[in-house]
């Protein structure tokens, strides 16, 4: 796979000095992120790992991957490389691929989010051009066009779809709903295009923005959706045109000034860069189960920016708070990251009963070595597809 620029974690996981406590009506977790433990081991957590290893054939080849969709038919992959959809079977196979960039009637100009159908009976390609956004419907596989409509897309680095109504993480950047500016942290929008802006603000971008993280929403078992928020941390939970608070995450004098999300992207930049030695920021819930919820969170140890772990196992009451997840099992990869933006890659971290690591392998194979052949995985080059990661959760830990 070709080189590209990725958001690389640059650490990763047991404390129990962790504190629990209601707030306004929802569960606020206290956290020190100076008692995260260095290193936990993978074999505490899960039992047994597999791979599902993404062909790496000419026609498959993919360049920049921004998203991956485990579906109960296909696995979808978005290349934002080659603004093309390639689907895989679930052994990895590869199936086909939508390519239709053009000005053809039944093709895109930029290819946008990707929305597949519960049933995997169709895809919804939009084909983003801001407000001259709109949203092609193929048959899957055979991407045959249904229909396409007309929708002002708004600028945003995540988004989910429920029933008739889309979300949009916007973070910081600038758009327009209803006539007017904002860069509120969420729009949302329905199939006919009327839009709601939720954490509205207004803030001096001159056209530079940035994020930390490339997903801000989760959807759990229950169909429930959740989204965090860059300078709030506290976890939304998403309903119709509404976000109502779930719980938060308290980082007391270990937290930095999250009123900085009003200044401009350029003093953000220069506050996150100079003045938070020793502080925790953005918080991102990645697991939201029955018996399981995880969040991510970065801290700044000295000029060391490391990605901390927060998993609580509800069903057996044990709390994971660490820096570092090391895979003991097999030592492929040697670490691993739950959280869903592996690598700047969007995907749900959980499937069934196992948690999902997307590996890229131009990052754990030596660049040098040719056809490193890996247990469970087989041959393996620098410049391969991403490989699946599937950790099966012990027994004790199950999520259904």
């Amino acid at each position: 796979m070709k080189k590209m620029a990725l958001l690389i974690f640059v650490s990763l996981l047991i404390s129990i000095g962790c504190e629990t406590k209601q707030s306004g009506g929802f569960k606020v977790i206290s956290i020190n992120p100076n008692e995260a433990k260095q290193s936990f081991m993978l074999s505490e957590l899960v039992d047994s790992i597999d791979y599902i290893k993404l062909e790496n054939s000419e026609e498959s080849m993919m360049v920049r991957v921004g998203e991956i969709i485990l579906g109960n038919q296909y696995i979808y992959a978005v290349d934002n490389g080659q603004n093309a959809l390639f689907i895989f079977d679930k052994q990895g196979s590869f199936v086909t691929k939508l390519a239709k960039r053009g000005d053809g009637p039944d093709e895109y100009r930029q290819l946008g989010p990707v929305f597949v159908s519960e049933d995997e009976k169709t895809l919804e390609v939009v084909d983003y051009l801001g407000e001259k956004s709109r949203i092609l419907r193929y048959s899957n596989i055979s991407f045959e066009l249904l229909d396409e409509r007309s929708l002002p897309f708004p600028s945003a680095n995540s988004w989910k779809k429920e029933n008739d109504l889309y979300y949009f993480s916007t973070q910081q950047n600038e758009n327009i709903v209803n006539g007017e500016r904002t860069n509120a942290d969420i729009i949302i929008m329905n199939e006919i295009g009327d839009q709601k802006s939720l954490f509205s603000k207004s803030i001096t971008t001159n056209g530079s923005t940035f994020s930390f993280n490339t997903e801000s929403f989760i959807k759990n078992k229950a169909g429930k959706i959740f989204v965090s928020l860059m300078y709030k941390n506290t976890f939304f939970n998403l309903q119709g045109m509404e976000a109502f608070p779930e719980f938060s995450v308290d980082f007391g004098k270990y937290g930095i000034d999250n009123s900085i999300k009003l200044e401009s992207t350029d003093k953000q930049k220069e506050y996150l860069e100079q003045n938070t030695s020793g502080l925790a920021f953005f918080p991102v819930l990645n697991i939201y189960e029955q018996n399981i919820v995880s969040f991510t969170y970065y801290f700044m140890d000295g000029l060391n920016r490391k990605f901390h772990h927060y998993i609580d196992l509800k069903g057996s009451k044990k709390i994971i708070h660490t820096n570092e997840i090391i895979n003991d099992i097999n030592g492929f990869p040697s670490n691993v990251y739950i959280c869903s933006f592996s690598y700047s890659i969007k995907h749900n971290p959980v499937d069934g009963d196992k948690l999902i690591h997307i590996i890229l392998p131009e990052l754990v194979v030596d660049q040098d070595e040719i056809n490193t052949d890996v247990d469970g995985v087989g041959i393996i080059n620098a410049e391969d597809n991403p490989v699946i990661m599937l950790m099966r959760l012990r027994e004790e830990f199950q999520m259904d």
